[in-house]
């Protein structure tokens, strides 16, 4: 017969290689162990609500210093008296987002529950990028926002962004990003007039608002397009401007400041942030001919015609885009 005491040996050691087993697979978790869309309340995909996701906070957030960021940080109200959208410098705008449905109704489970058949195109961001995005073309992929968030927003292995600006949110959408901003608002109350006005499409802003999601370090690399308004709804985005004046006087310039002249290819922002921008004259160019600036959730940001951007997600982001027209820039 087995003693007691090689009994509690064996149980002992039975114990102990379980508790071996669960710390070694705790120890091995990491994102892709999150719960799946089926093990979320209502199959909301990875993470129940946009501020549960990751954020990489600590190492790409920053103070909007004014050394760094340089931009005038105004209220609605300066916005619109000083008519800023006519002017040909970036501007932050707060608090745009106040009284907005938007802030109710697209939180992720109300999002989602409210619009989940509602089309979006999605793509990679780095293929937006190197595109342009009005130009991206067949490099989207046509979805609906509930197979976006819950099935491919946190897919490390697509990492697919959506950001279609020719693609116009539907009224519920759209209803609830009231009171638009101006110019935008001036379009949706007197948009009929000025067209029978004459006035050419490329310079109007029209009630056509596109809707930007994406996860945590997505995000445009560098692209210039006509003037245009971003506003965070969710989240927060890191935005680095170039004056367009200064890529006009020089053609070689902007290529020297976006890619390695070494290495020649497109990378994506947060390598951008990571690997060039303290190189060579980068950092010195955008202290003194651009802008680096953080946007918070509420705020608008205003990048006037012609200027170069690149843009890096904070932690999931949701945002809307209004463009002046929405043709590409000529090359």
């Amino acid at each position: 017969m087995v003693s007691a005491t090689a009994h509690k040996r064996f149980l002992s050691t039975i114990v102990a290689i379980l508790a071996a087993l669960i710390h070694a697979e705790i120890e091995a978790c990491t994102e892709d162990c999150a719960p799946d869309a089926s093990e979320t309340p209502l199959g909301l995909g990875r993470y129940p609500t946009w501020e549960d996701a990751p954020a990489s906070t600590e190492e790409f957030d920053h103070d909007n210093d004014k050394s760094v960021c340089r931009l005038p940080i105004i209220s609605v109200e300066e916005w619109e008296a000083e008519r800023y959208w006519e002017r040909e410098d970036p501007v932050i705008v707060q608090n745009v987002t106040d009284g907005w449905p938007a802030l109710e109704h697209w939180t992720k489970e109300e999002f989602l529950r409210r619009y989940p058949d509602v089309m979006v195109g999605m793509g990679r961001s780095k293929d937006l990028g190197q595109t342009g995005p009005d130009d991206a073309g067949d490099r989207l992929t046509k979805t609906t926002i509930k197979d976006f968030v819950v099935n491919h927003m946190h897919d490390l292995n697509t990492e697919k962004y959506v950001f279609d600006r020719k693609l116009n949110m539907p009224d519920g959408l759209l209803d609830d990003c009231q009171p638009y901003p101006m110019p935008t608002r001036m379009f949706s109350d007197y948009g009929e007039a000025l067209i029978g006005m004459g006035a050419p499409e490329r310079t109007m802003w029209k009630d056509h608002l596109a809707l930007t999601i994406g996860r945590d370090l997505q995000g445009l690399t560098f692209h210039r397009h006509n003037a245009a308004m971003n506003t965070v709804v969710f989240g927060s985005k890191r935005w680095i401007l170039y004056d367009a004046e200064r890529i006009a006087s020089s053609k070689t310039r902007l290529k020297r400041m976006t890619r390695d002249v070494d290495n020649p290819i497109q990378l994506t922002t947060s390598e951008w942030i990571r690997k060039l921008y303290h190189m060579d004259e980068r950092m010195d160019e955008i202290r003194n001919y651009g802008h680096d600036c953080v946007q918070r959730a509420g705020e608008m940001i205003y990048v006037p015609r012609g200027w170069a951007h690149m843009v890096i997600n904070i932690g999931d982001t949701v945002a809307i885009v209004s463009e002046r027209g929405l043709d590409a820039m000529e090359p």
